[in-house]
C-alpha cells in the first residue's frame, strides 16, 4: 500500500483527497497547511486522517512513500521537500501537482456535469408522468411552459399554437411578462419569410443571444418595449406537421448552452407528442356530444344535460324551461330540393339558434328536424320571449328574397315547458314541451305554444 501525504489544504487538497481515498491501495496518512481552518484540513479531521500546520514536524517522521504537493507556494515548499527528505521519497509537486490538479479538475467538472445531467433527465422523467396524466390542454402547456422555465432557469416565456387554416398563431400559455405586452401579443398572423415563419420551417432552435444586435424588422416590436433581450424559440412539431412554438425569453442577454439547448430540444419533444394526444383526446370528445351537421350537441349530451340542471333547479330552487322546436314542412322541403339542401338548411337554423342564445343555455339537435333549447333560471315567460325571438328570425332569414340558398320559405313551430311549474323531472319536461310544440303544429305551424 502506498502512504501518501498531503501538502496544502486549499482548493487543491480539497479536490485530491476524495479522489485518493477512493484508491484502496492508497493510504493518507496526514494533510499539512499553515491555516488549520483550511477547506481540506476540516474534511480531513472528520475522516480520522492527520492535519498539521507544522510541515518541518510532519515530515520529520517519514513514514510515507509519496509527497503531492499542492500548494501555492510552490518553490518554496519544493525547495524545502527536496533538502529535506530522502530520496526514495517521490514528490510530486511543481508541475507533476499541476498536472494531478488538472486532471483532478476534469474529473470534478465531469462529474458534475453527469449529476446535472441526471438531474435534468430525472426531471424529464417526471416531466413525462405530469404530461400524460394532464386531462386537459391548458394543463399541458402549464407543465412545459413551467418546466421549460424551470431547466433553464430564463425569466420568461411562451406558448404558441399554430392554426394552420387561418395561418395565425395564438399565445395559449405566458410566464413572466406585463398584462399589456400578453393582451397585444395573444394572435398575430403568419408572415411570409417572416421571423416566425423562419422558426416554424426549421428543426431546431431558434436562437438570439442579444436582440440589440439583430435587424429590428425582423423582432416583434412588444418584445423590445416589453425589455426583452435574448430568446429561443423551439418549433414544436410532429411528423412534419407544425402544431406551435416554445419560447423563453429574458430580459439580458445570455448565451445559451449548448446542454439547454438539448434537453429544450428532449422537452419539446415530450411536449408535441402531449399535445398531440391530448387535440386527439379532446376531439374524439367533442365527436362524442356533438352533431356532426350542424356542430350542435347531440341528443346524449341534451339528456344529461338536461338531467343535470333539473337536478340544479330542484336544489337551488330555480326556475328551468326546456324548449323543443320543429321545421316546418321540412320531409315537403327535402323530398322537393334534395338532401343537401335539406342539410344546408338545418345548418342554417342552428346559427340562428346559437346567435340568440345565452352562453348558459344549451342548443342540442333533438332529432332529424328537431331541436332543443335548455334555459336554466328561466321562467316560461322568459322562454316565450326567447322562442319568439327565434322564430321571427327565422321567418325573417329564411326567405329567397333574403338568403338565395334557400329556395321557399321557411318556418318554424316550438313548445314549451318549464320546472317546476309543468313537470318535476327531464322526462316529464320533454312530455310536456313535446305536447306543446304538438299544439303549435295543430294551431297552423309557426307558432309558440306552451304547456
Amino acid at each position: 500500500m502506498t502512504r501518501v501525504i498531503i501538502i496544502g489544504g486549499g482548493r487543491g487538497g480539497s479536490a485530491i483527497l476524495p479522489i485518493l481515498l477512493e484508491n484502496h491501495d492508497i493510504k493518507i496518512v496526514g494533510l499539512v497547511d499553515r491555516d488549520k481552518d483550511a477547506p481540506a484540513m476540516q474534511m480531513a479531521e472528520k475522516l480520522g486522517i492527520p492535519v498539521s500546520t507544522d510541515l518541518e514536524g510532519s515530515i520529520e517522521k517519514k513514514d510515507f512513500d509519496v509527497v503531492i504537493d499542492v500548494t501555492r507556494n510552490k518553490e518554496e515548499v519544493s525547495d524545502f521537500l527536496r533538502n529535506n527528505l530522502p530520496a526514495h521519497i517521490e514528490i510530486l509537486g511543481g508541475a507533476c501537482s499541476r498536472i494531478v490538479w488538472d486532471l483532478v479538475t476534469e474529473r470534478v467538472r465531469m462529474a458534475e456535469e453527469v449529476k446535472t445531467s441526471l438531474k435534468e433527465y430525472e426531471a424529464l422523467y417526471k416531466i413525462g408522468i405530469e404530461l400524460a396524466s394532464a386531462e386537459r390542454s391548458q394543463r399541458v402547456f402549464d407543465i412545459i411552459l413551467n418546466s421549460a422555465i424551470d431547466l433553464t432557469g430564463i425569466q420568461a416565456g411562451s406558448i404558441a399554437i399554430f392554426d394552420e387554416k387561418s395561418s395565425i398563431l395564438k399565445m395559449v400559455m405566458a410566464k413572466g411578462f406585463s398584462q399589456n405586452f400578453i393582451s397585444r401579443s395573444s394572435v398575430w398572423p403568419l408572415r411570409k419569410n417572416g421571423f416566425t415563419a423562419n422558426i416554424l420551417n426549421s428543426n431546431t432552435p431558434t436562437i438570439i443571444p442579444d436582440i440589440s444586435k439583430i435587424d429590428p424588422k425582423d423582432i416583434n416590436p412588444i418584445l423590445i418595449e416589453e425589455g426583452v433581450k435574448s430568446l429561443i424559440a423551439t418549433p414544436l412539431k410532429i411528423h412534419n406537421k407544425i402544431l406551435g412554438i416554445l419560447y423563453l425569453d429574458d430580459y439580458q442577454p445570455r448565451e445559451f448552452k449548448h446542454r439547454e439547448i438539448a434537453i429544450l430540444n428532449l422537452l419539446a419533444t415530450q411536449a408535441t407528442i402531449a399535445i398531440e394526444k391530448m387535440y386527439l383526446l379532446e376531439r374524439v370528445e367533442y365527436l362524442a356530444i356533438t352533431d356532426e351537421l350542424t356542430q350542435l350537441y347531440n341528443y346524449r349530451h341534451f339528456f344529461n344535460t338536461l338531467s343535470n340542471e333539473v337536478y340544479r333547479a330542484a336544489r337551488y330552487g330555480n326556475p328551468l324551461s326546456l324548449i323543443i322546436m320543429d321545421i316546418d314542412n321540412f320531409k315537403k322541403f327535402n323530398d322537393a330540393h334534395g338532401h343537401l339542401q335539406g342539410n344546408f338548411l338545418l345548418s342554417f337554423m342552428s346559427e340562428i339558434f346559437k346567435k340568440n342564445v345565452r352562453n348558459t343555455d344549451t342548443v342540442a339537435r333533438y332529432g332529424g328536424e328537431e331541436f332543443v333549447i335548455i334555459s336554466p333560471e328561466n321562467n316560461k315567460q322568459d322562454a316565450s320571449i326567447l322562442a319568439e325571438r327565434i322564430r321571427k328570425d327565422v321567418e325573417k332569414f329564411c326567405r329567397p328574397e333574403l338568403n338565395k340558398a334557400i329556395p321557399v320559405s321557411v318556418t318554424i313551430s316550438m313548445g314549451i315547458a318549464s320546472f317546476p311549474d309543468d313537470a318535476s323531472n327531464e322526462e316529464g319536461l320533454i312530455q310536456k314541451a313535446d305536447e306543446a310544440l304538438y299544439k303549435a303544429k295543430q294551431a297552423g305551424k309557426n307558432k309558440v305554444c306552451c304547456a
